[in-house]
């Protein structure tokens, strides 16, 4: 029921605004809330929902009259299937969209990956009748994006029994369509872990290439027969049986550029490439997720796992995140994915992560010698005030052993911050050496 306002009266009820009128204001305020929600509760109760939707649409008294095919949605496709979706929608302007849940209007939404903004359904049914996705017989899609307790991501299609074909074949289509849709697809991501996988677009530092990360020979040289291996030669080696997929664990104490030559190989792939990053303190949770994902993405993927000995030590030990590990890195020998692991210890691990099958070449990336110390003091003084007068060979030649690249970049920050305007020196660089001061480590003593 409506109720009139002050200066409006129902024609067909005399005296009515007058009597409105001269009621107390409080219940004049209260009897005005009891009509808007005697008024929203009647056109919520007229509002059409999502079975009566499918069933008016699709000619029958019942959805249990109607065939309902399902696919479950991966925590990628909870984005790539609502895009394709939309993309259909706008398809077909002869499609009718029908509410979400219940008899809850279509809910869309937003999603941001690096610049691009996506705008797709999250929840709705939309009829396609016949002649636009199938010739001889019209479709419902309903479209759940939305993972809880309660509900199940997925996407389905309702048709009449004898279309249970059709409907397959739409959701097939729908699925190809999506992966082609994939935004993540060529980009850099991190896959984190927020109730579950969730993938993120991120930058690599544009100063990390081939060129600036020191290193010896053998570790590109095994880097580069895995690039080849899923970017160029995978047809062949698949024909034959033979298996394109492919593991390296970079291997070796802290600060000698395992994590540089991640970078660098992961900025010379991008685009041809999908890498994606896993977390390690999330990895036992995400590998296995993430590898599917990455399966389904057909094309060539770089996985980047940094510090696997972080949750894959030896069974003997306690193996925390071992089997998750085994499990997720039993990869298809077709994909097309390349694993770029890196580790500070590799005889923590278990030799099962790391046989024949999962990673294939075990490198080592020691403490530069002499001379790749000396070349790596050049590239950090080069652009500094006062570093072309810098004698990196007499500088390199005082190194105690087991100077790591990242002590080398502690002691020509210490140069600089501790010296003068004019710029490094040798001398400022061999005192830094000299005062050991650049190495991390606890004061000996015993403190109250």
């Amino acid at each position: 029921m409506n109720m009139p306002t002050d200066s409006t009266a129902d024609p067909s009820l005399p005296g009515l605004a007058e009597w409105f009128a001269g009621i107390d204001p409080v219940a004049r305020t209260a009897l005005r809330a009891l009509g808007a929600l005697l008024s929203a509760s009647a056109t919520a109760e007229r509002a059409e929902t999502a079975d009566r939707f499918a069933e008016r649409c699709l000619g029958v008294v019942d959805c249990g009259q109607l065939l309902e095919e399902e696919r479950e949605l991966s925590p990628v496709g909870r984005l790539t299937f609502p895009l394709a979706l939309a993309e259909w929608i706008g398809q077909y302007p002869q499609c009718e969209v029908g509410p979400g849940e219940g008899s809850s209007p279509p809910a869309w939404t937003q999603t941001v990956v690096g610049e691009s903004q996506f705008r797709h359904p999250m929840c709705l049914r939309v009829f396609f009748p016949a002649g636009s996705l199938l010739d001889s017989a019209g479709c419902v899609l309903h479209i759940e994006s939305r993972e809880g307790v309660l509900r199940t991501a997925a996407v389905s299609a309702f048709v009449a029994p004898r279309d249970q074909g059709m409907a397959r074949e739409v959701l097939e289509r729908l699925s190809a369509r999506a992966a082609e849709l994939n935004p993540f697809r060529g980009r850099v991501v991190r896959a984190v872990y927020d109730g579950g996988l969730r993938l993120i677009a991120m930058e690599l530092p544009a100063a990390v290439t081939r060129g600036t990360v020191v290193v010896p020979s053998e570790v590109w040289a095994e880097v580069d027969l895995g690039v080849v291996s899923v970017r160029d030669r995978f047809s062949m080696l698949n024909a034959h049986g033979l298996g394109s997929r492919r593991g390296v664990l970079l291997c070796g104490p802290p600060g000698t550029g395992k994590s540089a030559v991640c970078a660098a190989i992961a900025r010379e792939v991008a685009g041809v490439f999908t890498v994606i990053y896993v977390d390690a303190k999330a990895g036992p949770a995400l590998l296995a997720e993430v590898v599917q994902e990455a399966q389904r993405l057909g094309g060539p993927v770089l996985l980047v796992l940094e510090d696997i000995d972080l949750w894959c030590h030896d069974r003997r030990g306690g193996g925390n995140g071992l089997s998750e590990m085994l499990r997720a890195m039993d990869i298809e020998p077709d994909a097309r994915i390349l694993t770029l692991a890196s580790t500070n210890d590799a005889a923590t691990l278990d030799k099962a992560a790391i046989r024949t099958g999962r990673f294939d070449s075990v490198v080592e990336v020691g403490y530069p010698g002499l001379v790749d110390a000396a070349r790596i003091l050049a590239m950090f003084v080069s652009e500094l005030p006062g570093g072309g007068g810098v004698d990196v060979n007499a500088v390199a030649a005082v190194l105690p052993e087991r100077t790591s690249g990242s002590d080398l970049r502690e002691i020509v920050r210490r140069a600089v911050l501790s010296g003068s305007a004019a710029g490094v020196t040798t001398q400022s660089l061999l005192a830094e050496v000299s005062s050991r001061r650049y190495v991390g480590q606890a004061p000996s003593g015993q403190y109250l």
